[in-house]
């Protein structure tokens, strides 16, 4: 029999999907605070994030003092 969470009581499973079939469900049925659900840039930015935050958070970290020509090109066109 499979546990539904994990031992620091994190939910198993992707969550991405879940979040993703609740969003669905939710822009036919209000569900409380999250009716309307979010929209697919938000989603779309969850799962960048969740996919890939990891290795940016590495990135930064290592190379972050060498980035500010980037972020100045960056704020130019923003």
């Amino acid at each position: 029999m499979k546990t539904v969470f994990t031992k620091r009581y994190d939910l198993r499973g992707n969550e991405l999907a879940r979040l993703g079939k609740t969003a669905l469900l939710s822009k036919w049925i209000p569900l409380g605070n999250f009716r309307g659900g979010p929209g697919a840039r938000c989603l779309l930015t969850l799962a960048v994030l969740h996919y890939c935050g990891g290795i940016l958070y590495w990135f930064l970290g290592k190379y972050g003092d060498r980035l500010g020509l980037l972020r100045k090109i960056k704020n130019r066109f923003m």
